[in-house]
């Protein structure tokens, strides 16, 4: 799964080394920071997806929570007149 924000990029698969856990690589250090601080970050050989970390699918729900929290709801308004 991929999930985009406008200061970040993360890409969501199945952890395949730990068992109930998800791998999460990022473009962006500090937002992996931010959503998951307490979390080791490691560096990938993705170009595009350089930082990863592999949290718990608990952990993974939480950050999840934060960010739609964070969504702007305003924005959708002016998508959906234009839609109709």
């Amino acid at each position: 799964m991929i999930i985009q924000t406008s200061t970040a990029n993360f890409l969501i698969e199945k952890s395949e080394s730990k068992k109930g856990c998800v791998s999460i690589r990022s473009n962006s250090q500090d937002e992996l920071n931010r959503f998951f601080g307490s979390l080791e970050i490691s560096l990938t050989e993705d170009l595009f997806y350089s930082y990863e970390i592999q949290p718990c699918k608990q952990e993974f729900a939480n950050a999840m929570i934060l960010m739609v929290k964070e969504i702007d709801y305003s924005e959708f308004v002016e998508f959906s007149l234009q839609m109709a």
